[in-house]
């Protein structure tokens, strides 16, 4: 019996649990709004990406977080560069890095997420407006 209070944790301390690489829509993480219909025409897409780095030194002491994620307003701001009034079909991703596992815990981890947002950018039109300056206009 004592040999097994010897042997786990020994057996506990080299096992490695992998690497993580891993890609996924941000579910659930979204808010449902219905808006009145209108008439757009569709300018073109936009897309912003970051990564934010997370370390933690050994035990999890020293934990510190490096850059941001990618939000709405990032994807708005890209839109108004094109001069668009709004955005649709918003998609927002991440992808995570790195290594996890008792190990890592022990001697210190990092791991990196990588966000990745698209949308379309639109302007809003009414019906009597000349839109031959707009690079399509396919409109709803």
């Amino acid at each position: 019996m004592q040999k097994l209070f010897v042997i786990l944790p020994a057996l506990v301390l080299l096992v490695k649990c992998g690497t993580m690489d891993f890609t996924a829509p941000l579910e659930g993480k979204f808010d449902n709004v219905t808006l009145a219909p209108k008439s757009f025409v569709i300018i073109g897409t936009v897309s912003v990406s970051s990564t934010e780095t997370h370390r933690a030194g050994p035990l999890g002491f020293v934990k510190s977080v490096e850059g941001a994620k990618v939000t709405y307003a990032d994807l708005m701001q890209e839109a108004a560069r094109l001069n668009a009034d709004d955005i649709i079909d918003v998609r927002i991703e991440m992808n995570t890095t790195g290594d996890a596992g008792f190990i890592e815990w022990l001697k210190g981890w990092e791991r990196t997420f990588t966000h990745t947002g698209q949308a379309i950018a639109i302007r809003y039109v009414s019906g009597g407006e000349d839109h031959s300056d707009l690079p399509n206009r396919q409109g709803r």
